[in-house]
């Protein structure tokens, strides 16, 4: 038993060695080793389809191509330019030794390589440029007249077919505009709102300039004033002429809330304090209507 045991199991690594199939004993699909939750579970025929095209990736970038043949420039594909740009040696050299008159043709020879290099690569490059020109404008063209072409053709049948039902007085270009009967009121309306509005863009402009003059006057605009007011800010005796020490000293302190309701809603007459506010109130409403009748600021 224990023979037949082995012999059976060397028979198997044989056959997996050797890489020959075991043929089963039933014609149905294997599937126990895929699960049920697998989408592979039920055999279903694929279509076949093409593989996407991947771009090959190339490490690095390459630097910008400079633009030899700028339009507006010197034509560099001209026999005069190139003829002027590679000139042919016009004296030689008299060498003594044979080193020195082997370097010399050894650097005559390069010149010489250089010279029809730079020709051939002027010519090879125009003409690479021309290629690329006429292949740029026949695909323009072409993507031009394919364009022309899908605005004019007409309607294919089945769009024809399967379009909505649509009333053919409402498609455009088969009626005129609507009647308006009141255009011509709701126009004069709305010119006359848009006159309204300029008119008072144009006052506000013209306050906003007068109000600008009339504070020019305190503006520093001569070399005279700024040093007069340098001088004035700067003095030693500032502090003994003007005992202010801060804004705060000169302008006194900005008004609470409590300070600006009182001066709102307080009915007392013997109050100072109500009447200080009441009295710059006056001032103020004096110098608007002042300001309103002169017709600027004041």
């Amino acid at each position: 038993m224990a023979t037949t045991r082995s012999f059976s199991r060397r028979s198997l690594e044989c056959l997996q060695y050797n890489n020959i199939s075991i043929r089963n004993a039933s014609t149905a699909s294997i599937t126990v080793k895929i699960p049920p939750e697998s989408p592979k579970f039920i055999d279903i025929p694929q279509a076949p389809q093409e593989f996407a095209y991947k771009k090959p990736y190339y490490k690095g970038v390459l630097p910008i191509p400079r633009e030899i043949f700028r339009p507006g420039k010197t034509d560099k594909s001209t026999a005069q330019y190139i003829a002027a740009v590679t000139p042919e040696p016009t004296t030689t050299k008299t060498h003594g030794s044979k080193e020195d008159k082997a370097l010399a043709d050894w650097k005559a020879r390069q010149a010489a390589t250089r010279r029809q290099n730079l020709r051939e690569g002027l010519t090879q490059l125009h003409q690479r440029k021309v290629r690329s020109d006429r292949r740029i404008a026949a695909r323009t063209a072409f993507k031009q007249a394919e364009h022309e072409r899908k605005i004019h053709e007409p309607e294919r049948e089945d769009e024809r077919l399967t379009n909505p039902s649509i009333i053919q007085a409402l498609k455009s270009g088969s009626t005129t505009s609507l009647p308006d009967p009141d255009r011509e009121a709701r126009v004069a309306k709305m010119k006359a709102r848009f006159e309204a509005k300029e008119a008072a863009k144009a006052e506000e402009r013209r306050n906003a300039l007068h109000s600008l003059y009339m504070n020019a006057r305190d503006f520093v605009v001569t070399e005279e004033a700024l040093n007069a007011k340098v001088d004035e800010v700067f003095d030693h005796e500032w502090f003994r002429n003007y005992p202010e020490h801060s804004i705060w000293d000169k302008e006194g302190f900005p008004d609470t809330v409590q300070n600006l309701l009182t001066q709102s809603t307080s009915g007392k007459k013997d109050n100072a304090y109500s009447t200080s506010g009441y009295i710059q109130l006056t001032k103020r409403r004096v110098q608007r209507i002042a300001e309103e009748l002169t017709g600027g600021k004041m």
